[in-house]
């Protein structure tokens, strides 16, 4: 299966919608009001490969321009190669830059379906748990459960 296309039964490590058109966000399914949309990352990531993608292209008409009206004796050749790798490396970054939204935008997708997964997860122990006795709460302030034992404590010593 590959984890860029849901599988038959809709389920998988997949974001975006399963077969039956519901969201999906890290192969969870989550209510439409649940995905908050990224369009700011969005337009920034297709500004950035947007400008990545014109200075290509004008490093590549600056050598045609060189290219087609030579100087004599082949003057300033070094200058244009280490002007137009320098344009084309800039423009790569840029790209970069693109890609790196976009990553942004995918990463909180699937932190929020992991937040949502933990909250539901949690709502089912709480009511799998008889007395609806409080669950993951130590002692005020401590980050230990009562029986965690650490090297140098007594067992007596409390938290």
């Amino acid at each position: 299966m590959d984890g860029d296309v849901p599988s038959t039964d809709g389920e998988g490590s997949y974001t975006g919608h399963s077969v039956d058109n519901r969201p999906l966000l890290a192969g969870i399914h989550v209510r439409e009001e649940d995905i908050e949309p990224q369009k700011g990352l969005d337009i920034a990531s297709a500004v950035f490969r947007v400008a990545g993608v014109v200075i290509l292209i004008l490093a590549l008409g600056q050598f045609a321009a060189w290219w087609i009206n030579r100087p004599p004796g082949g003057a300033g050749l070094g200058l244009l190669i280490g002007d137009t790798i320098r344009l084309v490396v800039f423009a790569g970054l840029l790209w970069a830059a693109g890609d790196l939204a976009s990553l942004a935008i995918k990463t909180h997708y699937d932190i929020r379906a992991a937040r949502i997964l933990l909250a539901r997860q949690t709502a089912m122990i709480r009511q799998t748990v008889p007395g609806g006795a409080d669950i993951g709460v130590g002692a005020p302030g401590s980050h230990r459960r009562e029986g965690d034992h650490v090297e140098g404590e007594t067992h007596g010593s409390g938290v």
